[in-house]
């Protein structure tokens, strides 16, 4: 009971603190007010100058405390150039030439213009935290016939997982008791609930809508899909593009080479002048006047703070839409991509066969074949089993015969006597083991599959991976941004061929084993670095891991607990949709837009009032928006990257 009065104590404390602090800021500004009011004449009384200079004081170091303590504590680390070094020498040589009022404005306007920006960015963060805040607090297993709640990171393959209604999944697993609905919006991106039920494998992070789900761990908390999401954006974060990196070594040589010109400006015409034979202090006060107006406009916050926020902006927005970009590197380099490298089983394609055609060599009509076909895959768990036994038959022979002698042939085909008669179902080579003949002339595909009836063949069921359907209007998306497509596949060049027909893929390269995949992708990378180019590489990031990681930007067509294509690729498409390549590069396209309009506008702006300033043209209130005012427009401009 003490921890917790002690505890609302300090809560109290807290925001007693923060509301005088707002309260003594909110009075000293309008002090400020007043005084600048009566100091321009536009109030009718008038003050004397000693009480408005005291005013004028009062409200600097009321105001500019923190600034004026942050730029003490850099002089102190030997850090003596950055922004609060810049506002402090400014506002106090404003001071020391007897302009009060800018010197206090100097101060306001800077501390308006942080507060201002730091509301910004924690806006745009918003949609990247609004994930690292679904960390998962508790989970419920059952223990001995008993329910208890454990710590996420306690969980382990094989416990047993029971997930209510609007809970989220813990960990990776198979259902093993009820169905439901899940929100799988925060790892795919996809709005439409997906449907589960017994035997289905769900991932962490997705929400059961409706029902009680038992769930199997196949996976550990730390190991799971979400978790690794969540690391991955984190890391991502970290990672900074060269755009960053050399904006923040430009400000730190920048802020250095403009305090010494506007020292310059400040003292080598006052010293020419008196030279000449011009009064000193009138000339040094004119000058210093225009040397603190450079001082101020020079300040780089509006680069240093909206070049980032522009690629957090974008990493959010991609993550959002089911695409983990592993840094704003990668993002950064995909505007200098001009070829895209392109797997074909499992990336043009689904990577599940499903059944083209049946071919009869004897009197035996389809529908037999199909169906002694399913008879002697029954038993299988095979991918070529699976697509058999996924097809209806129209006329199924209703009398169940029995199977016996059932036997699997690893790497043939499966084997037995069907009403006592001997079938086999396999491929080429296996097949013609037994008959003793050759069928070469009758295999016109990769995945075909022979059967044969006491040693004869009568028929095959050619089997092909379904092409996705957005496979074709992503590659014409892909021409439009003028990149060049190549695919490089294991398959049958006839089969590769077909299959970059329907999608619009000229140059293809198939029948490859693993390592001449990767000799071709090493071609192409040296081909397009001679021309300063990148080469992004799609894979399903299964067996495609080393042309992943060679390639500049690796793409992992994800589905969604692939752990190879969360860890070995620099981005995945979480939902295993095509079209989010275009959408990707089209961010990526979007960002650099925004960054450049801000590098132009922001540094023309500077350069301009610099200028007008030396020339005596502008003033500190121009200076001060040239400061301040560009930083928002900046920042504003960079929020454009989430919409």
């Amino acid at each position: 009971m003490n921890c917790y009065n002690n505890q609302c104590e300090t809560i109290y404390a807290k925001s007693k603190e923060k509301f005088l602090h707002q309260t003594f800021f909110i009075g000293a500004i309008l002090l400020y007010c007043v005084a600048l009011l009566v100091d321009l004449e536009i109030l009718r009384f008038h003050l004397n100058p000693l009480i408005l200079t005291f005013l004028f004081v009062f409200c600097y170091f009321t105001l500019g405390f923190g600034i004026l303590k942050e730029a003490f504590r850099s002089l102190i680390k030997r850090e003596y150039f950055n922004e609060n070094t810049l506002m402090a020498l400014a506002s106090l040589s404003a001071f020391g030439i007897g302009e009060s009022a800018e010197a206090v404005a100097i101060l306001i306007f800077y501390r308006i213009g942080e507060s201002l920006q730091e509301r910004v960015v924690e806006k745009a963060k918003t949609q990247i935290r609004s994930l690292s805040a679904l960390k998962i607090e508790s989970a419920r297993i059952l223990r001995e016939n008993t329910q208890i709640s454990i710590s996420p990171q306690e969980i382990q393959a094989g416990d047993r997982l029971i997930v209510f209604a609007g809970e989220r999944i813990p960990a990776d697993g198979k259902i093993v008791q009820g169905e439901s609905n899940l929100d799988n919006s925060a790892l795919n991106g996809e709005s439409i609930p997906q449907n589960v039920k017994v035997g289905d494998m769900v991932f962490s992070g997705g929400i059961n809508l409706d029902g009680i789900l038992h769930i199997q761990a196949t996976q550990n908390y730390a190991n799971s899909t979400f978790s690794k999401i969540l690391q991955l954006i984190e890391e991502g974060n970290a990672q900074k593009s060269r755009s960053e990196e050399f904006i923040t070594k430009f400000a730190r040589y920048y802020t250095l080479i403009v305090t010494l010109l506007a020292f310059g400006i400040a003292l080598i015409p006052t010293l020419y002048l008196w030279a000449l034979g011009a009064d000193f202090t009138e000339t040094f006060q004119t000058w210093s006047y225009r040397g603190i107006i450079f001082l101020v406009v020079s300040c780089p916050c509006a680069l240093v703070i909206s070049i980032p926020l522009t690629f957090f902006a974008s990493l959010g927005k991609a993550s959002e839409m089911g695409i983990l970009i592993k840094g704003s590197s990668y993002l950064e380099s995909l505007n200098f991509a001009q070829t895209i490298v392109l797997d074909k089983t499992g990336t043009l394609t689904k990577g599940t066969l499903t059944l083209k055609e049946i071919r009869s060599y004897t009197s035996y009509d389809e529908n037999f074949i199909l169906e002694k076909a399913q008879e002697l895959e029954s038993h299988s768990n095979h991918p070529i089993a699976k697509a058999i036994l996924n097809n209806k038959i129209p006329q199924k022979n209703q009398d169940t015969q029995e199977i016996k002698n059932l036997k699997e042939h690893a790497g043939g085909g499966i084997s037995a006597t069907i009403g006592g008669q001997a079938f086999a179902l396999g491929n080429a080579r296996f097949i013609e083991s037994l008959t003793k003949t050759n069928i070469q002339d009758k295999q016109s595909a990769k995945c075909q599959v022979f059967l044969s009836l006491e040693n004869e063949i009568i028929g095959s069921i050619l089997l092909e991976d379904t092409l996705k359907e957005e496979a074709k209007e992503a590659l014409e998306k892909l021409k439009m941004r003028e990149m060049e497509c190549v695919c490089l596949s294991g398959d049958k060049q006839s089969v590769a061929q077909e299959v970059a027909k329907k999608v619009g893929i000229s140059e293809v390269y198939a029948e490859l084993l693993p390592n001449e995949k990767v000799e071709h992708l090493q071609k192409i990378l040296m081909e397009q670095k001679a021309q300063g180019k990148k080469v992004i590489f799609v894979g399903d990031g299964i067996n495609d891991a080393p042309s992943l990681a060679l390639s500049d930007i690796g793409i992992a067509m994800g589905k969604v607990g692939s752990d190879v294509a969360l860890e070995g690729a620099d981005i995945v498409i979480m939902d295993d949709d095509l079209n989010k390549i275009p959408l990707v590069l089209q961010i990526a396209g979007r960002t650099r837009k925004i960054l450049w309009e801000n590098i132009i506008f922001a540094l023309g702006t500077k350069v301009l009032i610099m200028i007008l300033g030396t020339l005596g043209i502008a003033n500190l209130w121009l200076a001060l928006f040239g400061d301040v005012g560009v930083a928002l427009l900046a920042l504003l401009n960079a929020k454009r990257a989430i919409h």
